[in-house]
């Protein structure tokens, strides 16, 4: 009998607590719903109206800085490195005249949306005139939906976006500082393949030089070296620059197989980086004081572009592994992958055609 007892107290005090349960989820619901769209952004956005861009997190608000120069937009909390038109672009399309459907006005409730003032990522623009032109607070990601709880900067109103805005930041797990990587435009080197003559590659005063050689073009009618069987004068053959093949001239004379030539042609004209570092270091804690490995494109007009490589940087942290590059005469002080570095620096054994 006591048993039984014991028994029926125990189901009294659990439908006690399932009643609490479903009497604070319904509260919840009733705070959480509404059916409305609301413009929290209002105003559309471009790279020209503004002068700065701050991203951060909770009290810090300038985690990453994006910032308008003359000569374009650049990432000012990463050394003044060039960002990626691209993704700023992206960012503001995004969020100019972002509109949300209406969840919840509850101050108690701001956490479970992210949007707590201490884990909120908070976006924020400035006019020409410094004037604050947008702000939008971006909370975590709706269990149902691709978007993401906002709100107005001071205001409860949690909204849910319709776009994966943190996705637009490189946040891809949630709410957390934004990284200036994801805003640099890494492309260190970009150079037309057409308009390379030679190539010098020092690797530690190992002197390898290689030079194109290309195919004649016909003669064609012009002014004066000749006639064809009609009569036309022909102007003297120059050379097709869509057609060549690789010579070794330093330090022997060789042919070399196009195609490995070729992918150190391709290595050398697009070379992308993986981050970027602190040019006001000393550069000798780079490697790059006196470099022991320097790549140099020589070009049709006689210009010419070098690349110096320095030391490699280990892994710490956040930190990927890489290799300290400098263009020669530009300030930025590149990290690239040791794999960009290898296809670059082949021995002549690496370049002759095989057997």
């Amino acid at each position: 009998m006591l048993k039984n007892r014991n028994i029926l107290v125990l189901v009294a005090v659990l439908v006690v607590l399932l009643a609490i349960s479903m009497a604070q989820k319904a509260g919840h619901r009733k705070s959480t719903s509404g059916s409305s769209t609301v413009k929290v952004v209002e105003g559309t956005f471009t790279t020209d109206q503004l002068d700065r861009i701050t991203l951060g997190l909770g009290a810090d608000e300038e985690v990453v800085v994006l910032l308008a120069t003359p000569t374009g937009w650049v990432v000012a909390s990463a050394w003044d490195a060039p960002a990626s038109s691209d993704r700023i672009d992206a960012l503001l399309r995004n969020v100019s005249g972002l509109s949300g459907e209406f969840r919840s006005d509850e101050a108690s409730v701001l956490a479970d949306y992210g949007l707590a003032d201490d884990g909120a990522v908070k976006v924020r623009a400035y006019d020409k005139e410094g004037n604050l032109a947008l702000a939008v607070d971006i909370g975590g990601k709706s269990e149902r939906s691709v978007g993401n709880f906002i709100r107005r900067p001071g205001s409860n109103a949690v909204y849910l976006s319709e776009v994966n805005l943190l996705s637009q930041l490189g946040l891809y797990n949630g709410p957390a500082a934004p990284g200036n990587v994801h805003f640099l435009d890494l492309q260190a080197v970009k150079e037309d393949r057409l308009e390379v003559d030679r190539i010098i590659l020092d690797d530690g005063g190992q002197i390898l030089e290689m030079a194109k050689e290309f195919a004649e073009a016909k003669p064609v009618p012009g002014d004066g070296s000749g006639a064809d069987t009609t009569g036309a004068e022909l102007a003297p053959p120059e050379a097709d620059r869509t057609t060549w093949e690789w010579k070794l001239t330093v330090p022997m004379s060789k042919a070399l197989a196009k195609t490995k030539a070729d992918g150190v042609l391709g290595s050398l004209v697009r070379i992308r980086a993986t981050d970027v570092d602190d040019p006001a270091t000393d550069l000798a804690a780079y490697g790059l004081a006196e470099p022991s490995r320097t790549a140099t494109i020589v070009r049709q007009d006689g210009t010419e572009l070098t690349l110096e490589f320095g030391n490699t940087r280990e892994a710490s942290g956040a930190l990927q592994t890489g290799v300290w590059m400098k263009v020669r005469g530009e300030p930025v002080v590149w990290i690239v992958s040791d794999y960009t570095v290898k296809n670059i620096f082949k021995s002549v054994e690496d370049l002759l055609p095989g057997e």
